[in-house]
């Protein structure tokens, strides 16, 4: 399986001059922790509702007055869609972060993974597994 068919693709984005106040009315309306900052499609950064709390409201900026570039996390790790499932965990691995922007060949955003994906996949894969396994076991 690949990156782009575990993503989700209802990506909500924004621009980086969106004021923060823009980006958390976002997430509050489409409930997403998270908003991918994008310029002509492609990611720049990553704003999360943590970001939020922490690098505005924690030090006492107003959220209807600064751009989210100031307060993003730049330059975010991504996954081509095209990668299996086990490269795009590999980029989680050893990292404080737990959500990826997909992008296609060209950089553009498409999608993004989150580990919470990934672990929803493996409870069905192994759900799957469990009832294979005890459909050919024999009754004791």
């Amino acid at each position: 399986m690949t990156a782009f068919e575990c993503c989700n693709t209802d990506v909500v984005s924004a621009s980086p001059d969106a004021k923060v106040m823009e980006v958390v009315r976002m997430m509050d309306e489409k409930n997403v922790g998270c908003v991918i900052i994008v310029e002509k499609q492609m990611p720049v950064g990553i704003i999360t509702d943590r970001d939020v709390v922490l690098r505005v409201m924690g030090k006492e900026k107003d959220p209807k007055k600064i751009a989210v570039r100031d307060v993003m996390t730049k330059d975010p790790v991504v996954v081509e869609g095209g990668k299996g499932l086990f490269e795009a965990m590999r980029k989680f691995e050893g990292k404080n972060f737990r959500r990826m922007p997909v992008v296609d060949e060209r950089g553009r955003v498409t999608g993004i993974l989150t580990t919470d994906d990934m672990i929803r996949l493996l409870s069905k894969e192994l759900s799957f597994i469990t009832t294979v396994i005890q459909a050919q076991t024999p009754n004791i």
